[in-house]
């Protein structure tokens, strides 16, 4: 099966995103309805860029699994020429959809992986990018009924890609209820339903394409212009370090397990319904919940000397993860598993600056340092070959790079000196 073309589909999709979040963010500045934060709007985008290039290795697991039940279980060999085959396996894999994203609301340890989505406190077309990198572990159960309903891997990783190419659109507030279409399809009205955290929305709105599900099956809420929206989780996150974001629920869960004093508790606490926690563990390690009533987004503030030297390297880093999109297909997958490792460490440090945190420069002059190891080592193995102007534009890159941080580092110690003083 030749999935490049289904898999590689987001290299295509990149400029059309990004030049939809620059309307978005026009839009906004023209009404005056600004809806995005610097610090939020790369965390979510960070977490995107690691999700699709992780995904690399995930989805080829995923379509390998969907194969080898395809070929040895599938009870009919449907003809995929059809035009009816692929509107039914469109359909039906947004019904699996609704159930795989339904439940993983409502089971902690599939809310694990699908929260990352959920923990932006803001609502806009990065929030659709903000996926989570660990949800194929259990996220292919869900589809096994269509490779057993004989639906070829072709059209069944085609159908999943116009999925979530569709879901997009419904991450802003900048379009209101669109009438009749708001009771068959998921629109931005009834999907920013989707995102909060008011109690009166809380896990409702579960389709990724039609709304009927959730009509049919009692999930359904409608917007309401008597409560604003509150977006985000009840457990904030609190944090701009995307791996953090992506790991965040495991490691409550496995402290929870720890500190309970009942096997049973610590085996079940997996599978209990989100937000479960033994009673015990509770009484002695309270969470900090979200105050809805006296709500205050999570946000920092760093110098600008600072923003502006990781708004450059972040954007450096959309160029490199577009490439590896771009050439993964032409390399094993370790290539891909060493390159996303580079940027899932890359991402890190950029939170990390976000975050204000000391010790940044430490791990930038690590992240060079593993950055320029890794092309050597890449060019050493027969994986990359760098023409001469190539070279020359890395090097210009490192010793840039070098020199800012130098420069940087110094200016804002003698920031912190002049600051101390006072």
């Amino acid at each position: 099966m030749n999935t490049d073309a289904p898999m590689n589909y987001i290299v295509y999709a990149i400029p059309v995103f990004f030049g939809l979040i620059l309307i978005e963010l026009i839009a906004g500045w023209l009404r005056q309805r600004d809806y995005y934060r610097i610090n939020d709007g790369i965390n979510s985008l960070s977490a995107g860029m690691f999700s699709i290039t992780s995904g690399v290795l995930s989805k080829t697991l995923t379509l390998a699994i969907y194969l080898l039940a395809y070929e040895q279980f599938s009870l009919a060999q449907w003809n995929s020429d059809s035009l009816w085959l692929w509107l039914a396996a469109f359909v039906a894999y947004d019904f699996c959809y609704y159930w795989a994203h339904r439940l993983g609301h409502e089971i902690n340890i599939l809310w694990a992986a699908h929260s990352v989505h959920h923990q932006s406190e803001e609502y806009n077309l990065t929030t659709a990018l903000r996926q989570t990198s660990s949800g194929f572990v259990f996220g292919w159960i869900f589809f096994l009924p269509m490779a057993l309903a004989g639906v070829p891997p072709l059209v069944f990783a085609v159908v999943a890609a116009a999925n979530l190419l569709y879901q997009f659109w419904v991450h802003t507030r900048h379009i209101p209820k669109l009438g009749w279409l708001e009771w068959i399809f998921v629109t931005p009205s009834n999907h920013r339903v989707h995102h909060a955290q008011n109690s009166r929305y809380l896990d409702r709105n579960y389709g990724g394409v039609f709304i009927i599900w959730d009509r049919l099956l009692g999930t359904f809420a409608e917007e309401s212009d008597e409560e604003k929206i509150i977006y985000g989780v009840r457990k904030p996150l609190a944090s701009w370090n995307p791996l953090w974001a992506n790991l965040q629920h495991y490691v409550q869960m496995l402290q929870d397990a720890r500190h309970a004093t009942r096997w049973q508790d610590r085996l079940s606490i997996w599978v209990r319904p989100t937000g479960w926690r033994p009673a015990d563990v509770a009484e002695r390690y309270p969470l900090k919940r979200t105050d809805l009533d006296n709500f205050t987004p999570f946000d920092t503030r760093i110098p600008s000397a600072l923003t502006v030297y990781l708004m450059f390297q972040f954007l450096v880093m959309i160029v490199f993860t577009t490439w590896i999109m771009a050439v993964s297909h032409l390399h094993p997958l370790w290539f891909t598993g060493l390159l996303t490792a580079l940027q899932g460490y890359s991402l890190f440090c950029i939170g990390y600056m976000l975050e204000g945190r000391e010790g940044f420069v430490k791990h930038e002059k690590w992240r060079m340092a593993l950055s320029a190891a890794s092309a050597v080592l890449l060019v050493a193995l027969d994986q990359l070959s760098f023409s001469t102007t190539e070279w020359i534009w890395l090097l210009g890159y490192f010793v840039l790079s070098s020199a800012w941080l130098t420069r940087l580092e110094r200016g804002l110690s003698l920031q912190a000196l002049a600051s101390a003083a006072e």
